[in-house]
């Protein structure tokens, strides 16, 4: 069985392992520890690296420029340009990062494995972390392709998430967010197709999040699923960490593959420090975002199935 952590479990197991090694999921040898990236980042003390990025906000020009092109232009096409600069800019932010290179993460690593604490998380670790460095020595280019790719659509998601979420009445505005939204939404499928990385599907529910919520959508919907909604703020990530919502991006599956996969839900076991009501919050948010994908937007095939998740007690 495959054993992913949320990143509070990920920080235990980095700095005080005995809290966490025997765990009678994570000790069974006959499970693995898998770290993706947030967890690998995380356990390498590189959970927050970016939060020294530059954010999407009043105070920056960027935002103004963004806000002056969404209310003034009526060509798809300049919406579209837009679109693709912000992305290609967060991909330059990513890029300019000096912790995101193989030679600093190989570093990283060896330093976290010179540690005392490490020698009680050796065993759970091993699998994961020796494949992170084989990569990273053997095929580098590629894995840090797929890293770059995966934090820039973080930083998208949470650049669309403030630009939904920027209150305005003006028509050409509310127009350019629903251009914002598709480009987001056939970037997530296109980037998945591709198959070489895996964007948070939790970073694009979050944005949607905020684009259901604006004034003008509100008498969209039911009076449930305002409620619903109504009750996310508290359980929305932070946006200055890499999100780790294991039991939600697993959780997305091909229409195609649902045949495949009901034989495999309890082949994957999520495990965090989270409480059972946020859990149950978080399910539900993302549900509704994918049912309404589903309903509004053709070429969406994924359907959402939850996970195995299990509550960590220390």
């Amino acid at each position: 069985m495959e054993i992913h952590l949320d990143n509070k479990l990920i920080r235990i197991l980095a700095d005080n392992p005995s809290e966490l090694v025997n765990n009678s999921m994570i000790s069974d040898s006959q499970n693995l520890l898998i770290l993706g990236w947030p967890s690998f980042l995380e356990y390498l003390d590189l959970g927050s690296i970016l939060k020294t990025l530059p954010q999407l906000e009043a105070s920056e020009p960027i935002f103004n420029a963004c806000l002056e092109a969404l209310c003034v232009n009526e060509e798809k096409e300049v919406i579209l340009y837009l679109f693709d600069t912000l992305f290609t800019e967060c991909l330059n932010q990513i890029k300019g990062l000096p912790q995101i290179n193989a030679p600093y993460l190989l570093q990283a690593l060896n330093t976290r494995r010179q540690e005392t604490s490490f020698q009680l998380s050796k065993k759970a670790t091993s699998f994961s972390l020796d494949q992170y460095e084989s990569a990273l020595n053997d095929h580098s280019s590629n894995i840090m392709h797929d890293l770059v790719l995966y934090l820039a659509w973080d930083r998208m998601c949470i650049t669309m998430s403030r630009l939904f979420d920027y209150p305005s009445e003006n028509s050409k505005y509310i127009q350019n967010l629903d251009v914002l939204k598709e480009c987001l939404i056939e970037s997530f499928l296109h980037i998945t197709q591709q198959g070489r990385t895996s964007p948070s599907v939790y970073r694009l529910i979050e944005a949607l999040f905020f684009y259901q919520i604006r004034e003008e959508n509100i008498q969209k919907h039911t009076a449930e699923e305002w409620t619903l909604l109504s009750q996310t703020f508290p359980i929305l990530s932070s946006q200055d960490k890499v999100t780790d919502f294991w039991y939600i991006d697993a959780g997305l599956v091909h229409k195609n593959d649902l045949d495949n996969t009901k034989h495999k839900t309890n082949s994957d076991c999520y495990l965090t420090l989270d409480s059972l009501q946020r859990i149950e919050s978080r399910l539900a948010l993302a549900q509704f975002i994918i049912d309404k994908l589903n309903t509004n937007v053709p070429q969406w095939d994924y359907v959402f199935q939850p996970k195995r998740i299990i509550y960590a007690s220390l």
